[in-house]
Protein backbone atom coordinates (compact mmCIF):
# COMPACT_ATOMS: atom_id res chain seq x y z
CA UNK A 1 0.00 0.00 0.00
CA UNK A 2 2.09 2.92 -1.51
CA UNK A 3 -0.79 5.40 0.29
CA UNK A 4 0.92 6.50 3.14
CA UNK A 5 3.93 7.85 1.29
CA UNK A 6 1.66 9.75 -1.11
CA UNK A 7 0.04 11.14 2.28
CA UNK A 8 3.17 12.09 3.68
CA UNK A 9 5.15 13.58 0.69
CA UNK A 10 1.78 15.93 0.23
CA UNK A 11 1.76 16.15 3.88
CA UNK A 12 5.39 17.91 4.39
CA UNK A 13 4.54 19.89 0.66
CA UNK A 14 1.66 21.15 2.29
CA UNK A 15 3.52 22.23 5.51
CA UNK A 16 6.28 24.07 3.45
CA UNK A 17 3.25 25.71 1.72
CA UNK A 18 1.91 26.79 4.98
CA UNK A 19 5.16 28.65 6.08
CA UNK A 20 5.48 30.83 2.93
CA UNK A 21 1.70 31.67 4.10
CA UNK A 22 1.95 35.63 5.00
CA UNK A 23 0.66 36.38 8.36
CA UNK A 24 -2.51 38.14 6.30
CA UNK A 25 -2.95 34.85 5.13
CA UNK A 26 -2.16 35.03 1.35
CA UNK A 27 0.73 35.19 -0.63
CA UNK A 28 1.45 34.45 -4.10
CA UNK A 29 3.15 31.09 -4.45
CA UNK A 30 5.22 29.27 -7.45
CA UNK A 31 4.37 25.71 -6.98
CA UNK A 32 6.28 23.99 -9.66
CA UNK A 33 9.41 23.74 -7.93
CA UNK A 34 7.16 22.47 -4.95
CA UNK A 35 5.85 20.26 -7.27
CA UNK A 36 9.00 18.70 -8.83
CA UNK A 37 10.11 18.08 -4.76
CA UNK A 38 6.82 15.98 -4.57
CA UNK A 39 7.16 14.21 -7.68
CA UNK A 40 10.72 13.45 -6.90
CA UNK A 41 9.90 12.52 -3.52
CA UNK A 42 6.84 10.01 -3.93
CA UNK A 43 9.19 8.42 -6.40
CA UNK A 44 11.76 7.60 -4.01
CA UNK A 45 9.18 6.33 -1.14
CA UNK A 46 7.25 4.26 -3.25
CA UNK A 47 10.03 3.29 -5.45
CA UNK A 48 13.05 2.94 -3.03
CA UNK A 49 11.73 3.45 0.30
CA UNK A 50 13.92 6.17 1.12
CA UNK A 51 12.79 10.28 1.09
CA UNK A 52 13.93 12.75 -1.54
CA UNK A 53 16.43 14.17 0.92
CA UNK A 54 18.19 10.82 -0.08
CA UNK A 55 17.44 10.78 -3.41
CA UNK A 56 18.00 14.85 -4.47
CA UNK A 57 21.53 14.15 -5.38
CA UNK A 58 20.37 11.46 -8.02
CA UNK A 59 17.69 13.59 -9.27
CA UNK A 60 20.16 16.48 -9.65
CA UNK A 61 22.39 14.13 -11.71
CA UNK A 62 19.43 13.06 -13.58
CA UNK A 63 18.14 16.16 -14.65
CA UNK A 64 21.90 17.28 -15.36
CA UNK A 65 22.27 14.49 -17.45
CA UNK A 66 18.85 14.87 -19.58
CA UNK A 67 20.20 18.13 -20.34
CA UNK A 68 23.52 16.76 -22.08
CA UNK A 69 21.88 14.25 -23.48
CA UNK A 70 18.99 16.70 -25.30
CA UNK A 71 22.23 18.64 -26.52
CA UNK A 72 23.57 15.65 -28.11
CA UNK A 73 20.57 14.95 -29.86
CA UNK A 74 20.00 18.21 -31.01
CA UNK A 75 23.55 18.40 -32.33
CA UNK A 76 25.24 17.14 -35.51
CA UNK A 77 25.53 13.10 -35.62
CA UNK A 78 28.83 11.64 -35.79
CA UNK A 79 29.33 8.17 -36.00
CA UNK A 80 31.40 7.20 -32.60
CA UNK A 81 31.31 10.67 -31.40
CA UNK A 82 30.04 9.68 -27.82
CA UNK A 83 33.68 8.23 -27.20
CA UNK A 84 35.30 11.11 -28.05
CA UNK A 85 36.50 13.08 -24.82
CA UNK A 86 34.80 16.04 -25.20
CA UNK A 87 33.65 17.94 -22.38
CA UNK A 88 29.90 16.68 -22.44
CA UNK A 89 31.12 13.46 -22.88
CA UNK A 90 33.23 13.32 -19.80
CA UNK A 91 30.81 15.17 -17.65
CA UNK A 92 27.75 12.16 -19.23
CA UNK A 93 30.37 9.76 -17.80
CA UNK A 94 31.43 11.13 -14.57
CA UNK A 95 26.90 12.03 -13.66
CA UNK A 96 26.75 8.45 -14.77
CA UNK A 97 29.12 6.92 -12.42
CA UNK A 98 27.87 8.88 -9.87
CA UNK A 99 24.36 8.15 -10.38
CA UNK A 100 25.29 4.26 -10.22
CA UNK A 101 27.36 4.29 -7.15
CA UNK A 102 24.92 6.79 -5.29
CA UNK A 103 21.78 3.64 -6.07
CA UNK A 104 24.26 1.02 -5.71
CA UNK A 105 24.43 2.24 -2.26
CA UNK A 106 20.86 2.39 -1.86
CA UNK A 107 20.67 -1.11 -3.06
CA UNK A 108 23.24 -2.56 -0.69
CA UNK A 109 21.63 -0.65 2.24
CA UNK A 110 18.45 -2.42 1.24
CA UNK A 111 19.68 -6.02 0.99
CA UNK A 112 21.62 -5.61 4.60
CA UNK A 113 18.40 -4.72 6.22
CA UNK A 114 16.71 -7.35 4.28
CA UNK A 115 19.46 -9.84 5.45
CA UNK A 116 19.18 -8.67 9.13
CA UNK A 117 15.64 -9.16 8.95
CA UNK A 118 14.81 -4.98 8.91
CA UNK A 119 14.25 -4.92 6.12
CA UNK A 120 10.43 -3.98 4.20
CA UNK A 121 9.01 -5.46 0.87
CA UNK A 122 6.47 -2.72 0.48
CA UNK A 123 8.53 -0.97 -1.97
CA UNK A 124 9.71 -1.44 -5.49
CA UNK A 125 13.11 -1.88 -4.65
CA UNK A 126 12.74 -4.37 -1.84
CA UNK A 127 9.78 -5.82 -4.19
CA UNK A 128 12.39 -6.40 -6.73
CA UNK A 129 14.79 -7.93 -4.58
CA UNK A 130 12.88 -10.00 -2.83
CA UNK A 131 11.67 -11.45 -6.26
CA UNK A 132 15.44 -11.99 -7.73
CA UNK A 133 15.91 -13.19 -4.05
CA UNK A 134 13.51 -16.08 -4.62
CA UNK A 135 14.24 -16.80 -8.15
CA UNK A 136 17.83 -17.47 -7.59
CA UNK A 137 17.06 -19.49 -4.55
CA UNK A 138 14.15 -21.63 -6.71
CA UNK A 139 16.82 -22.29 -9.16
CA UNK A 140 19.79 -22.61 -6.75
CA UNK A 141 21.65 -20.27 -9.51
CA UNK A 142 22.98 -16.96 -9.88
CA UNK A 143 22.54 -16.89 -13.02
CA UNK A 144 19.06 -17.06 -13.39
CA UNK A 145 18.17 -13.81 -11.14
CA UNK A 146 19.12 -10.02 -11.98
CA UNK A 147 22.38 -8.82 -11.12
CA UNK A 148 23.40 -6.33 -9.36
CA UNK A 149 24.10 -3.94 -12.53
CA UNK A 150 20.78 -5.03 -13.83
CA UNK A 151 19.14 -3.90 -10.79
CA UNK A 152 21.04 -0.43 -10.88
CA UNK A 153 19.68 0.18 -14.37
CA UNK A 154 16.13 -0.49 -13.80
CA UNK A 155 16.47 1.47 -10.33
CA UNK A 156 18.03 4.82 -12.89
CA UNK A 157 15.32 3.89 -15.34
CA UNK A 158 12.36 4.50 -12.42
CA UNK A 159 14.31 7.43 -11.49
CA UNK A 160 14.31 9.29 -14.80
CA UNK A 161 11.28 8.26 -16.20
CA UNK A 162 9.51 9.52 -13.13
CA UNK A 163 11.13 12.41 -13.08
CA UNK A 164 10.85 13.12 -17.52
CA UNK A 165 7.08 12.51 -17.07
CA UNK A 166 6.37 15.57 -14.64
Amino acid sequence: NMVPAFHLSCSEMIGKWEKEISSNGSCELDVWPYIQALTSDVISRTAFGSSYQEGIRIFQLIREQSVYAMEAVMSLYIPGSRFLPTKRNRKMKAIDHEVRNSIKSIIHNKLKAMKAGEGNYDDLLGIMLESNSKVVEQNQDQSHGMTIYEVIEECKLFYFAGQETT
